[in-house]
């Protein structure tokens, strides 16, 4: 069956690009001068070759990861039937599910990284500039790897084939865009849980001095996540492995290019000056 040669090709792919585990931090944290693109160009360059830094505890944790997508892929079919009657019996989920599905669109997402930098801009907000850059450079690196991954795979979309899974491999790349069947070849992995996930860490890490927006970032990116099974677009390991690869790009787009030196104005009984903090 082509869906179980694809297996271990797909789960080396997925090894390969889940470079954010690795323990390296890079020295240069901040979005400088030097310009968005030049900082893009370097980091794809630390993107693709991660892996050959992983250490033992990353390689475990990946292998781990491989593992459950592994046995999502060999369950999908029957995953995704169980959702579907969920579904039919709980209107509800229905209701809610097309206003999910929004929340990954990647127009959107990048709408919100404008919103973050220009809002920035007028307030004098440095914080809020430096997010929507972060969420750009995300945004970038996530139409990447994701688009990448969809044209090795070319699986076919639960609504293309009534709940069949079927795999076309490297073989579907020029067959996607013939009369517009890209349904036939685009499932894996899932570009709207990628992207949502991908904001979703960047807000979380830049304001994480909150709990009530990181829980908030990750429930939303949950929920758009899950909605892409009931909106027949996306099996559940298409979602597991978006949403994994999305954490992974936002927290290393983070630990890159965040600006982690914050100086805050402190005033109190016979107390006055500046607080200074680093995040190591």
């Amino acid at each position: 069956m082509i869906k179980r040669r694809f297996i271990s090709v797909l789960i080396t792919i997925f090894i390969l690009w889940n470079f954010s585990f690795s323990t390296e931090i890079s020295e240069d944290k901040s979005v400088k001068n030097r310009g968005v693109f030049k900082e893009l160009f370097k980091d794809e360059g630390r993107i693709w070759s991660a892996p050959f830094r992983f250490k033992t505890k990353d390689w475990i944790l990946t292998a781990g990861i491989a593992g459950i997508t592994a046995y999502m892929i060999s369950n999908d079919e029957s995953i995704y039937g169980r959702v579907k009657a969920y579904q039919e019996k709980n209107p509800w989920v229905s209701d809610i599910s097309p206003s999910m599905t929004l929340l990954g669109d990647g127009t959107l997402n990048l709408g919100l990284s404008g919103l973050f930098y220009l809002s920035g801009a007028v307030f004098k907000d440095k914080h809020l500039k430096n997010t929507g850059k972060l969420l750009l450079m995300g945004l970038i690196h996530s139409g990447i790897v994701v688009q990448l991954l969809k044209h090795l795979s070319g699986r076919q979309r639960p609504e293309a084939g009534d709940g069949i899974d079927h795999w076309e491999g490297p073989a579907g790349f020029f067959k996607r865009y013939k009369n517009h069947s890209d349904m036939y070849y685009d499932s894996f992995p899932s570009g709207h849980t990628i992207t949502i996930w991908t904001t979703a860490t960047i807000i979380a890490h830049q304001y994480n001095n909150s709990f009530v927006i990181p829980a908030i970032s990750y429930s939303l990116a949950l929920l758009s996540g899950l909605s892409r099974l009931t909106e027949d677009k996306h099996w559940l390991s298409d979602v597991f492995v978006g949403g994994v690869l999305g954490f992974a790009l936002g927290r290393f787009v983070y630990k890159k290019r965040s600006d982690k030196f914050f100086l805050t104005p402190v005033a109190g009984k016979n107390k006055y000056g500046i607080s200074m903090n680093f995040i190591f």
